[in-house]
């Protein structure tokens, strides 16, 4: 069992659910991003959700799109993406997914790519813009491919995600990009208790979750969530003071864990 299926099924059967961090490989720098990444394992992070900078990110929003075209415009890419996993699969124990669009993947070859990743000590992978109906191509290499629903999905689609019995399901939270925004709580709940009707499989929710508060909010009804844009701000606020930044990921992660918990709205 993979430690990424192991972490979900174990927050699965607690109340509150599990921390997962994206944060873009190598930026700002690579040793200013380990470091980073050290602070969020300190702060209580669970798993390391690592971005792999792409030319046309379509389902990233502003901030995480800057992130990306910075990215390409220094030369970073799937390769160093891995390189770098492995690095950081050296220094942290936060078992790794990594994020990446499925052109970079189709040029590498799946075949070489899983290997590579592999050996880089990758254990999930997030490919957002591969339909259900294709993520066969992701089986039988041994990590972890995880789908993706939204609330636009449908009966058959959530039902095909169930089927995959993957380590767990990304439930986008809203019909757009990433990025901070107001919530349709009651909307984003039903949605969830959808899903959880339809699969065994434990729930993570993504996108637009820009603090504690959502985290809080939506603590009852996901085993885990997924904090992308609310990090990537703090990074460009403090990028110009590194020996500062990776404090302050730490405090936020830390404030991220008293929401988990039921306790940020009471302190």
């Amino acid at each position: 069992m993979s430690a990424i299926r192991e972490l979900m099924l174990h927050y699965q059967q607690k109340q509150n659910p599990a921390l997962i961090a994206f944060i873009m490989a190598l930026l700002p720098d690579e040793d200013l991003c380990l470091d980073c990444i050290k602070a969020l394992e300190q702060g209580g992070c669970d798993i390391l959700e690592l971005g792999v900078p792409f030319t046309d990110p379509l389902a990233d929003g502003e901030i995480i799109e800057r992130f990306h075209h910075r990215g390409t415009r220094q030369g970073l890419n799937l390769k160093r993406g891995l390189e770098f996993a492995h690095r950081v699969k050296n220094s942290c124990n936060m078992p790794i997914i990594l994020f990446s669009y499925y052109n970079p993947l189709y040029r590498m070859g799946p075949d070489k790519f899983m290997q590579e990743a592999k050996a880089a000590g990758i254990e999930g992978l997030i490919v957002p813009d591969l339909p259900l109906d294709e993520m066969h191509v992701l089986d039988g290499y041994g990590i972890e491919a995880i789908p993706m629903l939204a609330p636009s999905s449908t009966d058959e689609r959530v039902q095909m995600a169930a089927e995959r019995q993957a380590a767990f399901i990304y439930c986008v939270s809203v019909r757009g990009v990433t990025g901070k925004r107001s919530l349709p709580e009651q909307e984003i709940k039903d949605y969830l208790q959808k899903v959880r009707i339809a699969a065994r499989t434990p729930l993570a929710l993504g996108f637009g979750i820009s603090g504690p508060q959502p985290v809080e909010t939506f603590r009852d009804y996901t085993d885990a969530v997924v904090v992308g844009s609310y990090l990537a701000r703090i990074i460009e606020e403090y990028e110009d003071c590194p020996r500062l930044l990776p404090e302050q990921i730490e405090k936020a992660f830390l404030k991220l864990g008293e929401a988990r918990e039921g306790k940020y709205g009471s302190i």
